[in-house]
């Protein structure tokens, strides 16, 4: 397997395709298999894609856009990056989308994933899938359902929500020469494949263990029969109105944390909005019934976490080679971080090698399993974490 990495800054669209392909290739000596493709939003045009394709043929093209793009080269809120695979001939992979996803049920669009990607795979083994979806639709955790119902519930399931704090309700996925959103796409990889993967995020829990007596979906009405805002008033002592003020920050800083049976860490939740009757939407299911504490995240901690991270991929390799790195990073982390974000990427870098091929984007959502050494069970859809994903043969 052969990786190289290009980026490019450059305005015109013409340009930074071509730049990106061009450094990408000068570490590729065999033929190109697939291209993945991270950037800003301003990139996210089909004339990107079409020059990606013109320039190197029938390759398959899989990707997003973010709000900030990771590469070993730096973290980057405006910019293109493209990652080319030159991949063995014992190792097969296949990529799928599914559109239009609020026109019919979220999780039977995530069905239809499972369907299109398993096509062609049936006398092969199936190591690991990468799911890209479009952050803004409500219930990830429901897509993350049906894919797994035609994947296997642990069957290993890795990917991340495209996110965009620059005020526009639009993110994107990218497939081959298309640019769409309400979408979601993927990558089944499967033969002779090694991985290594590192989930964490490093908040801890405060207070007492509580109840969400009432939720449904993405929304909790009531924590121990009252409505759910009363938790965030009392423990921040400060009316409705403040909370909804402070949101942004309150939702980073102290989330909702699921404790889960048998799970070490708590599942996080980020509060989206808040309701008049004191109701939360937040960007995850919370089943009823579950067992939930306020969580806090400090700066250390989330570094922490990233080392934490770093070492259960080491452990997931098994001593085996890497040729490339995904990352997913959670953009509440980035905004927790602020000036010392690039600290996570140079962790990164300082126990893989400063040269090693990374790419990868900060997200609204990450899809992970909570136990990532000998991987156990079903993934979820993660809030505030970073995942890290170590590809090789």
């Amino acid at each position: 397997m052969q990786a190289g990495i290009g980026i490019s800054t450059a305005k015109d669209l013409h340009q930074a395709a071509k730049e990106a392909v061009e450094q990408a290739r000068i570490k590729i000596s065999k033929n190109i298999n697939l291209a993945i493709v991270f950037s800003s939003i301003e990139f996210a045009h089909p004339v990107i894609l079409k020059t990606i394709s013109r320039l190197l043929g029938s390759v398959n093209i899989i990707g997003c856009s973010s709000s900030v793009i990771i590469s070993n080269q730096g973290i980057l809120k405006h910019g293109l990056a493209i990652m080319l695979l030159s991949l063995p001939q014992d190792i097969h992979f296949n990529t799928a989308y599914v559109k239009d996803i609020n026109a019919s049920s979220i999780t039977n669009a995530g069905e239809e994933l499972g369907e299109k990607l398993l096509y062609g795979f049936k006398n092969i083994r199936r190591d690991l899938g990468i799911m890209l979806c479009d952050g803004l639709i409500p219930e990830g955790s429901r897509l993350i359902y049906g894919v797994q119902e035609r994947l296997g519930k642990s069957f290993p399931l890795v990917g991340a929500s495209t996110s965009n704090i620059t005020g526009s309700n639009k993110t994107y996925l990218y497939f081959n020469e298309s640019v769409l959103n309400d979408a979601t796409c993927g990558i089944i990889w499967g033969g002779k494949l090694n991985f290594g993967l590192g989930v964490k995020h490093g908040w801890k829990a405060l207070g007492k263990v509580r109840t969400a007596t009432k939720s449904q979906g993405n929304t909790i009405y009531e924590i121990d029969n009252a409505p759910a805002a009363k938790l965030y008033e009392e423990y921040l002592d400060c009316d409705l109105s403040k909370l909804r003020k402070e949101l942004k920050y309150i939702s980073i800083f102290y989330p909702i944390g699921i404790y889960l049976t048998g799970e070490e860490e708590y599942l996080l939740r980020n509060i989206i909005s808040i309701t008049d009757d004191g109701s939360l939407h937040l960007q995850g299911n919370v089943p009823q019934g579950s067992l939930i504490r306020l969580m806090i995240g400090t700066k250390e901690s989330c570094l922490n976490a990233t080392r934490q991270a770093v070492d259960e991929v080491k452990n997931g390799l098994r001593g085996h080679q890497y040729n490339f790195i995904l990352v997913f990073d959670s953009i509440s982390r980035y905004i927790l971080l602020g000036r010392q974000a690039n600290q996570e990427l140079e962790i990164i870098k300082e126990n893989f090698g400063q040269d090693v091929p990374i790419v990868g984007l900060y997200t609204y959502g990450e899809q992970a399993p909570l136990r990532a050494i000998n991987y156990q069970g079903r993934a979820y859809f993660h809030n505030q974490t970073i995942t890290i994903l170590a590809i090789g043969t």
